[in-house]
């Protein structure tokens, strides 16, 4: 009989407070994701499915793309994939590069467009 081997194991990165705990995350996973719409729900506090605070849900505030470059600095060798609205938004695409992020989980529609974003991109 071989060998099993175990699954990945991996985190999502969420809240603000997970952003913040990468160096210690990281030595019980073996990749992290980070969740745009979460994390920019409990940054921003606000949700995007509530109208009475939608305007304040900016997937793309600085404040989340320091996060997000936080997360893969810190992250070190271990894989950081980005979900969520934000993974898919071309006019964001040249932005998330520069936070050092080089995986992109997006909707399969998407997927041609990122990659044509991705390519002409001059980062």
């Amino acid at each position: 009989m071989g060998i099993r081997e175990l699954p990945r194991i991996g985190a999502m990165i969420e809240t603000p407070a997970a952003a913040l705990s990468i160096p210690s995350l990281k030595k019980h996973v073996d990749f992290l994701s980070i969740g745009s719409n979460d994390l920019t729900q409990y940054t921003m506090a606000a949700g995007r499915e509530n109208p009475l605070v939608t305007e304040y849900f900016i997937d793309d505030h600085p404040t989340i793309l320091r996060l997000i470059e936080l997360v893969v600095r810190e992250s070190g060798n271990t894989p950081v994939s980005l979900c969520g609205e934000l993974a898919g938004r071309i006019d964001v695409i040249q932005r998330l590069l520069r936070t050092g992020i080089k995986s992109l989980s997006v909707a399969a529609a998407l997927v041609p467009d990122v990659k044509n974003a991705i390519r002409n991109s001059s980062f």
